[in-house]
This record gives C-alpha cells, structure tokens and sequence, in this order.
C-alpha cells in the first residue's frame, strides 16, 4: 500500500521527528529501524505488530511531500488458495491513525472535487 502525505513546512525535515513520535505513539510494538539521507530525501523505516505478524513501514520526505509504504514481513496463504491473505483494511487504519496524530493533510480523489 503507497500513499502521499503532505507534511508541514518548517525546518529541515521536521517530519521525520513527528512521524517518529507520531508511529511511536499510535502503533503496537512500534520499533524505528532506519533513519538516514539519501539522494532522493530523508527515509524512515519502522516495524509494527500487524495482523499476521511483524509490518513494515516506510517514509520518504522531500521538501513538504511525505511518501509511504506499509508491508507485512510475513505472506500466509491457505491451501488450496494461490491468494495471499491480506491485511489492507489494517494498513489502511494504521495510516489513519498516523496522519490523525500528526493533522497532515493527505491528497485523494474525493479532496479533488
């Protein structure tokens, strides 16, 4: 799952501090794992307890656009089924959660009209 938030303006990547205390405060089991500059911005990477296991979740800033991923670190599947079990709805509210702390605006269809 990959969505667009929009951070505040401000200092030189305050969001990484805020989504930090922002995961760290929502989240179950939250543990930061990377914080580092690359060419393309600032990346955060962060482990969280999901629905089947250990999630993982990324962050890359640039200027006041903030991208993110959540995945699970662990696929199950149930024979006979090929379908990998998802677990959308709980990424879905994990990001809700996330931006209600933080106040972010987040760009979708429906804020298009």
């Amino acid at each position: 799952m990959a969505m667009t938030l929009i951070g505040k303006l401000g200092l030189a990547h305050p969001q990484i501090q805020e989504l930090q205390e922002a995961i760290l405060k929502t989240q179950k089991n939250a543990k930061i794992v990377v914080v580092e500059d690359t060419p393309t911005g600032k990346y955060l990477q962060a482990e969280v307890d999901g629905g089947f296991g250990r999630d993982v979740l990324e962050f890359l800033v640039k200027g006041d656009v903030v991208t993110y991923r959540s995945m699970a670190m662990k696929v199950t599947y149930i024979y006979p089924f090929t379908t990998a079990i998802g677990d959308s709805k709980g990424q879905e509210e994990r990001l809700k959660k996330i931006i209600d702390q933080l106040g972010w605006f987040v760009p979708s269809l429906e804020s298009m009209e």
